[in-house]
Formats: C-alpha cells, structure tokens, sequence
C-alpha cells in the first residue's frame, strides 16, 4: 500500500512543524542520537522524549487530529492487521507512535525494521505503518523512491527483496506519504533544503536505535 495526500495539513501547522525541524536539528548538536527519536503512545499516557513540552504537544496535536485519521482502516483499505488478527487502528491503546525529524538528509535502500532485532536473529520486525510528511522543501533532487518488491513479511528472515522497478514521490510541501511495511526505499540525493518528519506505528513497544528507525 503506497498512499500520497497533498495538502494534508492547515498552513499554519505546516508552518510550526519546520519549526520543529529545526529545532531538532539544533538538538542533534548536542544529545546522543539514539535519544532523539521519540515515543508517544496512542492513549496518550506517555510522551518519552527531548523535545519540550510546547513540541511536544504540537506533535500531540498532529498525530491525534491527523495522522490517527489519516492512517484509520477506512483510509487506507486495510480492515486486518494479520500479524495479530485485530483491527488496524493507530489510536488502539498498546500502539506506538515513534516520530523524529530530519533535515537535508539522503538514505540508501532499506526497510523499515528493527535494525538490533534483525542484527541479533536475522527477523524482520515491522512496523505497522511508515509515515513522512514534508512541512519544507526548497531542493533539486530529494524524491523517495519506492520499489515494487513483494513485500517482507514479520519474522521473515533472509537477504532484502529484489525488485524491477520503482515510484518516485518527490518531496513537496504540505505532502504526505503512507506505506505498508516490508517495502525497499530510499531518499534520492539532493541538493538545498528538504525537512520531513517520519512516524512508525508500532503494534507494541519498539527496540529502535539510530540504525532501527532509518530517516525517511
């Protein structure tokens, strides 16, 4: 499932989400990365991260008043999760929301996984749900490229996935991206400015690191 939404969010939350970039970006200068991406759970009895508590709540705002609809079973035509047989619903109270920031960033390809999990047993351990929305873009190049392999399934082991061909999304403003788990992709070189925030959705608590939850 690949899902692109333009126009996703009100402009003037558009406007505070590259503030929060940016603000991450001055955080990354000094605390230990692994520490910068945040947990927020679905029924909102935690919020383990950095940022403080006026980010925090925007981010709050933005997964409870968007990113929860947007991601809803009737959305995105998913009715099961078939890794557990329940319903998909991001607001369910064991569910995780896992957010950072990135800015200007490039990756290679790669899956979204549980890096210290796959490092130890070979396992991939999915997320439910892969996320990015750009709140600035101002670049040449940056597009997200996603391959057509058949996708990784939970606890599937084995080298990635080959595949023939690729969908390019370039990055634009006030865009959404929305994909299944199991799926290659990688970030195109760029050059200016391209900020985004990813969110994985989690069926339980995550192992991420800095190598677990690769930008997007």
């Amino acid at each position: 499932m690949l899902l692109v939404v333009d126009d996703f969010l009100p402009v003037e939350m558009v406007g505070m989400l590259k503030t929060l970039c940016e603000l991450h970006h001055a955080l990354k200068q000094n605390a230990d990365a692994d520490a910068l991406f945040s947990r927020y759970r679905a029924d909102g009895s935690s919020h383990s991260s950095l940022h403080s508590e006026e980010s925090k709540s925007l981010l709050e705002s933005y997964l409870n008043n968007y990113i929860r609809e947007v991601c809803s079973p009737s959305f995105v035509n998913l009715t099961f999760d078939k890794r557990s047989a329940n319903p998909l619903n991001p607001g369910h109270s064991q569910h995780l929301y896992e957010w950072w920031c990135n800015t200007n960033n490039h990756l290679d390809w790669h899956i979204d996984k549980d890096e210290v999990g796959y490092r130890e047993n070979g396992r991939y351990a999915l997320p439910l749900l892969s996320t990015v929305f750009y709140p600035h873009v101002s670049c040449a190049g940056g597009e997200l490229l996603v391959a057509d392999n058949p996708p990784m399934q939970a606890g599937q082991t084995g080298p990635p996935p080959r595949f023939r061909s690729v969908i390019s999304i370039p990055p634009a403003v006030n865009r959404l991206v929305v994909f299944s788990p199991g799926i290659l992709h990688r970030i195109n070189q760029l050059e200016g400015e391209r900020y985004s925030i990813a969110v994985n959705i989690w069926q339980s608590e995550s192992l991420t690191t800095q190598d677990s939850a690769p930008p997007a």
